[in-house]
């Protein structure tokens, strides 16, 4: 079998958080456009522990306690990355076919249904003084701890209807991200203007100064 690095890179990957919902941002956690040209962004368990952590779904007590497991179990920790791509896929196909206004396929929603069975039996309710809160009871040392929320995460947003309507699929020409338009005129195009869209705005400029060259010619 294929070794998993387990280990902490020196310098973590800074993950950009656009999705407006967290499993949208879990879904690009893949640079690229989607069946062209991708770049795998969780090339490691310790790298998904980096995204969960940046994400604030383990605090640094808990990314310590399940950096440490994955260190003594590293086949689980390969299986559980595993799961979480599959899960990340699923997902993006779901909400991407939402995008579209077409209906998800048969197998992503299986993938997604699959893992909200094994994940939400560990969903407890905690009072405190302010009221109540759900909490996640999986233990410090489950290493597939984060799966739950991203997946009750999909779960939610499908079942609430309210922002379906407003998904978005980045139009730029090597991205495929997935994002909540929350602008005022829902006409948002890109999924990060600094990045997709200023790549799209000098790509016109471009254009524009060529066929004024040409018209001069």
């Amino acid at each position: 079998m294929t070794s998993v690095p387990i280990l902490e890179p020196q310098a973590a990957k800074k993950f950009q958080f656009v999705g407006g919902e967290l499993c949208l941002d879990f879904c690009n956690t893949v640079g690229g456009k989607r069946g062209v040209s991708t770049r795998e962004y969780l090339n490691s368990y310790a790298e998904l522990l980096s995204w969960c952590e940046q994400a604030h779904l383990v605090t640094a007590t808990q990314a310590a306690a399940l950096r440490r497991e994955a260190q003594r179990a590293p086949e689980l920790a390969a299986a559980v990355l595993a799961r979480g791509i599959a899960l990340r896929e699923a997902v993006y196909e779901i909400f991407a076919a939402v995008a579209e206004r077409k209906l998800p396929s048969a197998p992503g929603m299986e993938t997604l249904n699959a893992e909200l069975a094994r994940t939400l039996g560990r969903l407890r309710v905690r009072s405190h003084k302010a009221g109540f809160t759900w909490e996640w009871t999986s233990g410090e040392a489950a290493l597939d701890q984060p799966l739950g929320p991203i997946a009750r995460s999909a779960a939610e947003m499908l079942v609430a209807n309210e922002g379906l309507s407003s998904v978005r699929r980045c139009a730029g020409d090597n991205c495929g991200w997935l994002f909540v338009d929350a602008s005022k005129n829902h006409s948002r195009r890109w999924c990060d203007m600094r990045d997709c869209g200023n790549r799209a705005k000098v790509r016109r400029h471009r254009l524009r100064a060529t066929g004024r060259k040409r018209g001069a010619s």
